[in-house]
C-alpha cells in the first residue's frame, strides 16, 4: 500500500475540474465520495461551507475544529466569536458571507500538511468557483498558499490584495492565531479595513 502522503498527491492526477452548472452540493458529496475512498479518511468528522450564493465576501479558514462539530457548520466556539467580532468592525455579518476551510475535517494544527492541503484545494477552487464572490479573506497561511500558490507565510502576504481568478484576495491572521497573540488584532483590523474601503468603492459594486 502507498504512503498516506503519496495516495493523498496521487489524487492530484486525476484532479477534477471546474464544472459551471455544478452544485455545491455536488462538489461536497464527490469530495466525501474519494475521501471515504481512503482509509485514513473513513472516520473523520467533515464540514463543509455554508452561506448564500453569490455572496460578495468569502472567508476560507484553515481547518474547521471541535466546536464546529455539534452544529456542523464552520467557525463556531471561541474562533466563531472572535471572526463576528472581525465582520462587525467593518459592518459585515455571517448570515451575508460564505464561510469555508481549505481543509474540510476536524484537525489539528499539526495535521495541516502541505499533502493534507493538496488534496482539498481542488475543492476549494470548485467551490469558490460557485459562489463567484468579490473578494475573499484568506485566514491563516493554509489558505493563502492554496489560493495564491505560493510558499510565503501569512505574515509576509497580508495587507495586500492579490488577483485570483477575476476575485480579490485578502490574506490575514486566522481568529484562531488571534486568540493565541492578541497583539496582532491591529494588524488584521488594517486588513480588513481595505477590504472595508473595496467593497464601498463604486468599481466593487454590482
Amino acid at each position: 500500500m502507498q504512503p498516506v502522503a503519496q495516495r493523498i498527491q496521487s489524487s492530484l492526477f486525476d484532479e477534477p475540474t471546474s464544472n459551471l452548472c455544478e452544485t455545491i452540493q455536488e462538489i461536497n458529496a464527490e469530495l466525501l465520495v474519494r475521501a471515504r475512498s481512503m482509509p485514513e479518511f473513513a472516520n473523520r468528522v467533515f464540514i463543509f461551507g455554508e452561506g448564500p450564493q453569490g455572496a460578495r465576501v468569502a472567508l476560507v479558514g484553515e481547518s474547521p475544529g471541535p466546536p464546529d462539530v455539534a452544529s456542523g457548520k464552520p467557525f463556531n466556539g471561541p474562533t466563531g466569536e472572535m471572526l463576528d467580532r472581525i465582520l462587525n468592525s467593518i459592518g459585515l455579518q455571517r448570515r451575508n458571507c460564505y464561510l469555508t476551510n481549505t481543509v474540510k475535517l476536524i484537525s489539528s494544527g499539526q495535521e495541516l500538511t502541505p499533502e493534507l492541503s493538496s488534496f482539498f484545494t481542488p475543492y476549494l477552487h470548485r467551490e469558490l468557483a460557485v459562489i463567484r464572490p468579490e473578494i475573499v479573506i484568506a485566514l491563516g497561511n493554509t489558505p493563502a498558499r492554496a489560493l495564491l500558490a505560493t510558499k510565503k507565510a501569512i505574515s509576509q502576504l497580508r495587507g495586500e490584495f492579490y488577483d485570483y481568478q477575476q476575485i480579490r484576495i485578502m490574506p490575514t491572521f486566522n481568529p484562531a492565531y488571534l486568540l493565541r497573540d492578541p497583539s496582532k488584532k491591529r494588524e488584521v483590523w488594517e486588513d480588513l479595513k481595505k477590504v472595508r474601503s473595496f467593497l464601498a468603492s463604486p468599481a466593487s459594486q454590482r
